[in-house]
């Protein structure tokens, strides 16, 4: 019982085919050996049915996956809006240099990422570009809400003087630093849900509130 636990959802679908495809032969061999008229009908009913039966495990399980990958993107490009609010937003304005204080910085959100990289949803071939992207993304993300950590952690157990509030902030907003890698890698990610995704009704309606690429 534990070993037939173990055997995989793929094992069960390839056996399921396997027995109807079977099925299917011997109905057709029923059906070219059966002599008379009158009996041909059962196993052309049969065959008809087997044929039936294959096309809508086929169409069952299309109809699966596309749903999954429907739910996934959803997902994403309403994880994209929520990341793009916060880095344009206040939480990642530059300090004011004649008066700057420590602050609790906004952490950028990933569990869509995740979700789909995990789900399976982009297994099927034409969606490499995707998958390694979000790879690249989530590494992105964690390593920055890290590195705020560790910001925030440093500015916060011990009074620091401006000075160095400033350069944190300015190293973090330097060009090509973390900022604008995340930024960057914020808008490769949408541009590819646009141009390969956004034929989808509900991928393009849920980017609208992101301003349209120049």
């Amino acid at each position: 019982m534990e070993r037939f636990r173990r055997l995989s959802r793929p094992f069960f679908a390839a056996t399921t085919f396997a027995c109807l495809l079977l099925a299917l032969a011997l109905s057709v061999w029923w059906l070219l050996t059966s002599r008379g008229p009158g009996s041909r009908f059962e196993p052309a009913t049969t065959g008809l049915a087997l044929v039936a039966a294959i096309t809508g495990v086929y169409a069952e399980r299309r109809a699966a996956a596309r749903e999954r990958r429907a739910q996934a993107l959803y997902a994403l490009a309403d994880e994209l809006v929520k990341n793009t609010e916060l880095l344009t937003g206040e939480g990642f304005a530059r300090l004011d240099p004649y008066a700057p204080k420590a602050r609790v910085y906004p952490r950028l959100v990933q569990s869509a990422t995740d979700a789909a990289l995990v789900s399976g949803a982009f297994s099927a071939p034409g969606h490499v570009e995707l998958i390694a992207l979000l790879h690249r993304w989530r590494d992105a993300v964690h390593d920055f809400n890290r590195r705020l950590d560790l910001a925030e952690l440093r500015t916060y157990v011990s009074q620091i003087p401006d000075e160095e509030l400033l350069a944190i902030d300015n190293s973090m907003h330097r060009a090509g630093g973390q900022l604008d890698g995340v930024r960057e890698l914020r808008a490769g990610v949408e541009s590819l849900l646009r141009e390969r995704y956004g034929g989808e009704p509900g991928v393009a309606a849920r980017l609208r509130p992101l301003a349209p690429p120049a």
